[in-house]
């Protein structure tokens, strides 16, 4: 009898156990299924998979590198890492793994990795809904050494139908391509000009004015002035604008306008620079660009109508890396070595008039970077990636307790 007891009393310990661990694993599920979603509609990577390695990962939210240090897919720091680490016991005594301001942030970070170690290039030739071939590549790629990952995903995807979220992330990016060639149909482009670097826009016919009735007069409310750079539709920033209000007044998804116009979360337009309103094109109308002071590769990504990636790969030069003034970079073909480069972290001098480099005093523009208004999608990891500096040094210079910053905030930037 004993015995019989003790037998029902481990069975019922065991079923409650799993029932907390399915819990949780719902818990996490609704929790990220949408950032795993957007992923999938931003790089073609299924919703399904990034989502079963985050609850494979972190024990569905319950790990230490999940609740110390954001870090939802075990990503190790490697030599490229500039942010806070965090070290913890894994195939290694003491590794060291990337921290991350925000699951979102981690979620991100996880694609940019896969997306940029050509290893893991072969993941894309499979189809976007073939969830067991993308997993059985990425333990064939190397991702983890346990000899039962693809196959953990594989469960976890098919316990929780996670593979509905894969379907739902191909609607949302045949919708994507549909307004793509909707736009690309309607930019009705005409010729351009060219006068030798510099590419002349032709302004086309504006949109007929919206009548506007006020005390039974009508007033005419005149459109913005559209362009069409490199047949791409644009507009010209006025003012500090924000990329939400561009998607608002356009009825465009707010992640279409970031990709079409390489920005970053918290990113906005510069006055007077172009935003466009469709994608850019991998290749310019001109041979050559000429970069003159003060110009980084997105800011000529922006002023040619190319995608950043495309300008970067023609010109055999590393990401985020920049071009001295003067250089060449080129729009068409591409080049068989790179111009001369600097690293972003130099760039950044350059700007604050500080030597370049190569020891010549900088001749580009100085700009103040001790001060920054904090937008509303910024956190204080993203804004120390952009100065090149760390969340501590930034806690430490404006008093901050926590890592939290709001809208309108003015941090002091302390390199």
């Amino acid at each position: 009898m004993q015995k019989l007891l003790a037998s029902l009393l481990a069975l019922f310990l065991f079923s409650a156990v799993q029932a907390q661990q399915k819990e949780d694993v719902l818990k996490y599920i609704q929790q990220y299924k949408d950032i795993a979603v957007e992923e999938m509609v931003r790089t073609k990577i299924p919703a399904s998979i990034t989502l079963a390695q985050g609850i494979v990962e972190t024990g569905s939210g319950s790990s230490s590198l999940a609740q110390k240090a954001n870090n939802h897919f075990g990503i190790k720091c490697k030599e490229e890492w500039k942010g806070k680490k965090y070290y913890h016991n894994d195939d290694l005594p003491n590794e060291c793994f990337r921290v991350y301001e925000n699951a979102r942030s981690s979620y991100a970070d996880h694609s940019e990795f896969l997306m940029t170690r050509p290893w893991y290039a072969p993941l894309w030739q499979f189809k976007i809904t073939d969830y067991k071939s993308w997993a059985y590549g990425l333990k064939s790629a190397g991702y983890a050494t346990n000899p039962q990952y693809a196959s953990m995903l594989i469960k976890m995807i098919e316990e929780y139908n996670l593979a509905e979220l894969d379907q739902q992330g191909v609607a949302m990016i045949e919708q994507k391509d549909k307004m793509l060639q909707q736009g690309e149909k309607a930019s009705g482009a005409p010729a351009q000009a060219s006068a030798g670097n510099t590419v002349i826009i032709s302004e086309v016919k504006k949109a007929e004015p919206e009548q506007v009735v006020i005390k039974d007069k009508k007033e005419e409310k005149p459109a913005r002035p559209e362009y069409v750079v490199n047949g791409v539709r644009a507009l010209k920033a006025i003012g500090n604008e924000d990329p939400l209000k561009i998607a608002f007044e356009y009825n465009l998804d707010y992640s279409y306008v970031m990709s079409f116009n390489d920005l970053n979360t918290g990113d906005r337009f510069k006055d007077g620079e172009y935003i466009y309103l469709q994608a850019k094109k991998s290749r310019g109308t001109e041979a050559v660009y000429t970069v003159k002071a003060g110009e980084n590769m997105r800011d000529i990504a922006q002023k040619t109508g190319m995608k950043l990636r495309d300008l970067y790969a023609k010109n055999q030069m590393k990401m985020n890396d920049q071009v001295y003034a003067g250089e060449q970079v080129s729009l068409q073909e591409k080049r068989e070595l790179p111009p001369r480069t600097m690293s972003y972290a130099e760039y950044l001098k350059t700007l604050n008039g500080q030597a370049a480099p190569d020891g010549r005093a900088s001749n580009t523009i100085r700009l103040d970077k001790r001060q920054y208004e904090v937008q509303h999608t910024d956190t204080l990891q993203t804004i120390a990636g952009k100065f090149n500096t760390t969340v501590d040094k930034l806690k430490e210079a404006n008093g901050l307790e926590t890592s939290e910053v709001k809208a309108g905030q003015t941090l002091v930037i302390a390199q």
